[in-house]
């Protein structure tokens, strides 16, 4: 009867977690521009951004050039999304472009209350689910 002290355990500790556990309630959908501050009792969870610049670059040196999308986090710079394009001379003369894009936007950002956001270089806004935290 080994497996009875077992349950037991698993029982006692999923009660335990259920009593600290909280959840969440949709609130709205945003678009953050200019700074603004997660509310009280509140958190957003960042999911895109709406670009002011085309995700590409255009070059026609070998040297290539890039461009950075970035948003201001507590006053801080986070580069949401670099495209880069990087040119190259072909044997006939002609430039050829490869473009790379990295980016942080393959997972959601959590942002917590009395956290600030604004869009920041080539992001004309940034779009926010915000969610209300219930006890």
């Amino acid at each position: 009867m080994r497996i009875l002290p077992v349950l037991l355990f698993l029982g006692a500790l999923l009660f335990h977690s259920g009593l600290h556990s909280q959840s969440l309630s949709f609130s709205q959908a945003k678009l953050v521009s200019q700074t603004e501050t997660v509310p009280s009792g509140r958190v957003w969870k960042v999911v895109n951004i709406l670009p002011s610049a085309r995700l590409t670059t255009t070059t026609f040196s070998s040297g290539g050039s890039t461009r950075d999308f970035i948003l201001t986090i507590n006053g801080q710079t986070v580069y949401y999304l670099s495209a880069e394009s990087r040119g190259n001379l072909n044997g006939n003369g002609q430039t050829g472009i490869t473009s790379v894009t990295e980016s942080i936007n393959q997972a959601p950002i959590w942002l917590p209350a009395g956290t600030t956001l604004a869009a920041g270089t080539n992001v004309l806004s940034v779009s926010v689910l915000e969610f209300i935290v219930n006890p």
